[in-house]
């Protein structure tokens, strides 16, 4: 099956809002099998949305809209929907009862804009919204869905969760399967190199992409094919698959899309092990990190953002010559600082970071973007330098990501 999704909202154009309900419906659509052609954001503009659907190939199965299906008077799809299909609106009494029930629960009642927002289009399937006021509305035409939904990103993702997701896996009749691998510290073209050999004894029809970002590429492999082939795709991809992981070694850390530190707290979990974090040139983002897991409070005890190097001796107990001989951005600091707030806290591992975001502060011998990263642990202890380029948010990114991983290499030896 094939997809196309439209999003509206000038709000979005305008760089107002980030559009994160494509995201959401392109992994959610790939999971079903469903291949997403196009994504499409709009403004809120009647034209705008007619044309957008005219636009829309034949062979597109789902279209999916998302947006201005609110109470107020911007929110025109419902309307411009019924022109479209030459519809017309009719009460559902029993769509209000739950716009009611929906109220009552936060001690409000329905004034005069919610009303409306049960007067629905009479050729289309009411898709409930469990959690909102706005419902979807599925129109078909022959073999092609349009189905629009409020751009709520919560109110959207129940809708299709409980109303299409299911629908969808009933009805494909083709799979669309993915592995991946995730490689941090190692340049996309060096790692293309080291896998051109294998890349190029890729069977059809497995397919192979590069996804870079700052610190991390992920490598995705795909096959699609008939859902009845279903066992002998799955067996040619994952037979792929771990030749790849064969090949990468530990530089593959994930064979899935879980976050570095969502593993890490795994392996902290699995050890029984805590975790604390000392950093200056990465602001507490390693911590920030490690804290949006569920149950970090488990392993993880604390951190100190010791931007000062005041503080890196009195909070980390780092020797106040070595500052003076080696300066802050060194080995010696970083080591210290890595043992020190491990002590201070009384956890098991610790890691540590110093560096130079930029974008001023480098010298000859220390250029913007060097780092010294530290890890320290039960009989383990690791540091090494990097140089992250020039600009202070990649820096800083990729900072973070190199010492989540250089903690999971610990952790796994």
């Amino acid at each position: 099956m094939r997809a196309e999704i439209i999003t509206i909202g000038t709000e979005i154009l305008l760089g107002q809002t980030v559009d994160s309900n494509s995201a959401w419906l392109g992994q959610r659509l790939n999971e079903c099998g469903v291949q997403v052609e196009r994504i499409t954001s709009i403004s809120d503009q009647p034209e705008a949305i007619k044309a957008a659907l005219d636009a829309v190939p034949a062979g597109i199965d789902w279209i999916l809209v998302t947006g201005g299906l609110g109470p107020t008077k911007d929110d025109l799809t419902k309307k411009v929907l019924c022109e479209y299909f030459h519809d017309e609106l009719v009460f559902h009494p029993e769509v209000y009862a739950h716009i009611e029930t929906l109220f009552a629960s936060m001690g409000r009642v329905p004034n005069a804009l919610n009303r409306p927002q049960a007067e629905l289009p009479a050729s289309a399937e009411v898709i409930p919204n469990a959690v909102g006021t706005a419902q979807g509305m599925l129109w078909t035409r022959g073999h092609q869905h349009i189905l629009s939904m409020p751009g709520v990103p919560y109110e959207m993702k129940r809708i299709m969760e409980d109303g299409i997701l299911p629908r969808m896996r009933a009805e494909r009749n083709e799979v669309l399967l993915h592995r991946y691998l995730v490689v941090q510290g190692i340049p996309e073209s060096d790692l293309a190199l080291r896998m051109q050999n294998w890349e190029s004894a890729l069977e059809v029809p497995l397919t192979l992409a590069y996804l870079p970002s700052p610190g991390l590429v992920k490598l995705r492999i795909s096959i699609a094919g008939p859902a009845a082939q279903e066992d002998a795709l799955l067996a040619k991809i994952t037979a792929s698959a771990e030749s790849l992981k064969q090949l990468l070694g530990e530089d593959a850390y994930a064979e899935e899309l879980k976050p570095l530190e969502e593993l890490i707290g795994e392996l902290l979990v699995a050890r029984g092990e805590t975790l604390s974090t000392a950093e200056s040139c990465t602001g507490g983002g390693i911590a920030a990190r490690i804290t949006s897991v569920a149950g970090s409070s488990a392993y993880f005890q604390g951190g100190i953002v010791a931007y000062a190097n005041g503080i890196k001796q009195a909070q980390l107990s780092v020797n106040p010559a070595d500052l003076l001989v080696h300066g802050a951005v060194s080995e010696p600091v970083v080591k210290q600082m890595a043992v020190g707030v491990r002590k201070h806290l009384k956890t098991d591992w610790a890691i540590a970071t110093s560096g130079i975001a930029g974008p001023s502060g480098g010298s000859e011998a220390k250029p913007v973007g060097t780092v010294w990263i530290a890890v320290s642990g039960p009989g383990y202890s690791w540091s090494h330098r990097f140089q992250m380029g020039k600009d202070r948010g990649r820096v800083i990114e990729k900072s973070i990501l190199a010492g989540l991983n250089a903690l999971r290499q610990g952790l796994s030896r």
